[in-house]
């Protein structure tokens, strides 16, 4: 192959990873564009055969257009692609294809979550993560967004969807040796066109035109949307309308987003304002060919010297085709006016989530359970490898409950430790929702299967560092059914009216091992109704204490037995009533004292009997007295008076015996 050569002067010039003059450009072909990658595809020849694909892949080419008396204009980028062609004559030919640092970014795919970020925050954070060269010049406040994931996309597709959906534009600047991208948001960050700042309308084609002159400028008018309204849901204000408009002064047609992550009205009006302006851009287009090198997207120019007097005016480059070849150079751009606001279009997709996937339920170190007071937990997705399964491993998430109301509802959190079921509102892998648990390897069931697969059991565990917990166990097993309840310490049941419990068939048994019983009837009276036998035993001391009348009703016999003694102390009288015969009998001495008077009185017969002595004994007077007789007999009688004692029949008294002794 041929040796010796270099590359000659003229419009271009290429330094490549090879030795000077290794390759020579012939022809260079490319796209440029505001929030668009850069493409050029470079056509050269080296005498060479062997140049290895290896030193030039990855690593930067950059080419320079330059005429004489003119500005050189620079393409710079990395080599995605290099290809040994063919041959030409004397040369082989090579072709490459020089791309930013940024479509890097386009061969990584990964699942991954930024916290307390604000967009502006992550999108620089993951230029930086592929070494991506870029010059901030944001002029609005981005405030941190609580939850934003990266899910299954590329990291181009990733921070694409971020600046689409904040209004973040970018574009490209190149020097001799490197390429820039600038991130913006506002007009202002579009500068002078580095040499074709002023450019002339010049409608003639030719060898003579000169490097300031653009030979076609079409004027397109298109409608545009003319209004937008974004709206989304906060559930810590269920009852708040979110919803933001903003409309343009001409366009036609309403465009509708919920969803967009915003918790105030004047951040939806600033979301749609985006959305009618990424649109409006499109409203006016200029499209043109040109001479002009150093035309550059995301530059300004302004146009002079054409028939229509309101198109000599400034407008920025959008986008740029190149195509130059030896020492032939055109380019076909299209262009807005400078006034117009530019956003980028929100195309790229947002991931969707399909189905459910599940994580592991997380907090801080210590904690085991962690929630906030809406009842929401924090996971670890086993797909993250940046969390470290702590309470900042994800956001807060809400958890489905059978029930949910205001001031009612079932209540189950989910603990550190548990593997849960997590779905996503909409598919959206940044609105995560919790829909229940699952067991694993670890979580076992709280009951050996299949053996107790009649089983349904709920079954809570005390915390912290608890052993048991409460159960509710329902036994389905034929014939063997049976409903358990188990509280790990307390229990307490409150019945707003009746409560009914009914036994049908079997035996009811309270069993308090240790401790009080006590039952508090403050209001109402307590019915006990035994059909057949009861039976109560106390081992200790027994006290019934009435604050009323005590009622006692034994339609049967009664038979009380005492062990020891019986003491009954009565504040008022005593009335003992029998229809049949009463017997009182002690066993030694039976004594009855009266405070005052003591009557023993039987309808016919009435008798005092002693197995020896008898004795009747009065303080002061003793009477004995019957309505007709009165008889006292034995084989003796004593009838002594210390004093006095009179003997007196109110008609006739006889004193009659074998003997009478009257002294």
């Amino acid at each position: 192959m041929r040796t010796g050569f270099e590359q000659p002067g003229g419009l271009l010039a290429l330094t490549s990873p090879f030795g000077d003059n290794d390759l020579l450009l012939d022809s260079v072909e490319g796209s440029e564009g505001i929030s668009e990658m850069f493409k050029f595809n470079l056509h050269m020849r080296s005498g060479s055969t062997s140049l290895s694909a290896a030193t030039a892949v990855g690593k930067s080419m950059t080419v320079m257009l330059s005429v004489e008396g003119g500005s050189k204009r620079y393409i710079s980028g990395m080599v995605s692609r290099f290809i040994q062609s063919g041959f030409d004559q004397d040369f082989a030919t090579y072709e490459a294809e020089v791309v930013p640092m940024l479509w890097l970014l386009t061969l990584s795919r990964d699942r991954k979550i930024y916290q307390a970020k604000s967009v502006a925050d992550i999108i620089k954070a993951v230029l930086g993560d592929f070494s991506v060269t870029f010059d901030d010049k944001l002029t609005q406040t981005y405030d941190p967004v609580d939850y934003v994931v990266q899910y299954d996309e590329t990291a181009f597709d990733f921070i694409s969807r971020l600046m689409e959906q904040a209004g973040i534009f970018y574009f490209f600047t190149f020097s001799s040796s490197a390429h820039t991208m600038v991130l913006g948001d506002a007009s202002s960050n579009f500068a002078d066109c580095d040499g074709a700042a002023a450019v002339r309308f010049f409608p003639r084609t030719g060898m003579g035109n000169a490097i300031d002159t653009v030979s076609r400028f079409a004027h397109e008018n298109t409608i545009a949307v003319k209004k937008a309204t974004v709206n989304d849901y906060d559930f810590t204000k269920p009852s708040t309308s979110l919803e933001g408009t903003h409309s343009a002064s001409g366009g036609s047609g309403t465009v509708y987003e919920f969803a967009t992550g915003h918790l105030a009205v004047a951040a939806a009006t600033a979301i749609a304002k985006l959305r009618v302006e990424a649109s409006q851009v499109n409203a006016e287009v200029l499209r043109g060919d040109s001479f002009c090198y150093p035309f550059s997207a995301g530059s300004k120019f302004t146009l002079s010297e054409h028939f229509v007097e309101a198109l000599n005016a400034a407008f920025v480059l959008r986008r740029v085709h190149h195509t130059a070849r030896d020492d032939l150079y055109t380019n076909s751009f299209e262009a807005f006016p400078v006034a117009v606001p530019f956003r980028p279009p929100v195309q790229t997709a947002r991931p969707r989530a399909v189905g459910c996937e599940t994580a592991l339920v997380v907090g801080p170190s210590g904690e085991e359970i962690w929630t906030d007071k809406y009842g929401r937990i924090k996971v670890q997705f086993p797909w993250d490898r940046d969390g470290v399964k702590d309470d900042k491993s994800s956001t807060w998430m809400r958890v489905a409950q059978s029930v949910a109301g205001k001031g009612f509802g079932a209540l189950f959190l989910p603990r550190v430790g548990q593997e849960v079921v997590v779905t996503y509102l909409n598919g959206d892998p940044e609105r995560p929702l919790v829909t229940g648990c699952v067991y694993n390897g670890e979580n076992t069931t709280p009951a050996e299967l299949p053996a107790n697969q009649t089983q349904t059991i709920m079954r809570t565990w005390s915390s912290k560092q608890g052993a048991a917990g409460n159960e509710l166990r329902f036994e389905d097993k034929k014939d063997a059914e049976q409903l358990y309840l188990h509280a790990q310490k307390d229990m307490l049941t409150e019945v707003e009216d009746a409560l009914t419990m009914t036994v049908k068939k079997g035996a009811e048994i309270h069993t308090l091992q240790e401790g009080d019983r006590t039952v508090d009837v403050q209001k109402g009276k307590e019915t006990h109704n035994v059909k057949g036998t009861r039976e109560v035993t106390v081992t200790g001391d027994e006290t019934h204490t009435n604050a009323a009348k005590f009622t006692h009703k034994v339609t049967g016999d009664y038979a009380l037995t005492i062990d020891g003694k019986l003491t009954i102390t009565v504040t008022g009288d005593i009335s003992i009533k029998s229809s049949a015969a009463v017997t009182e009998e002690s066993g030694t001495t039976y004594g009855i004292t009266a405070g005052t008077a003591l009557t023993a009185k039987a309808g016919t017969a009435l008798t005092n009997e002693s197995g020896t002595d008898f004795t009747n004994k009065a303080g002061t007077k003793m009477t004995n007295q019957a309505a007709v007789q009165m008889d006292n007999k034995a084989p003796v009688i004593n009838s002594k008076a210390d004093a006095t004692q009179t003997v007196e029949a109110g008609a006739m008294l006889t004193l009659k015996g074998a003997m009478a002794k009257v002294n």
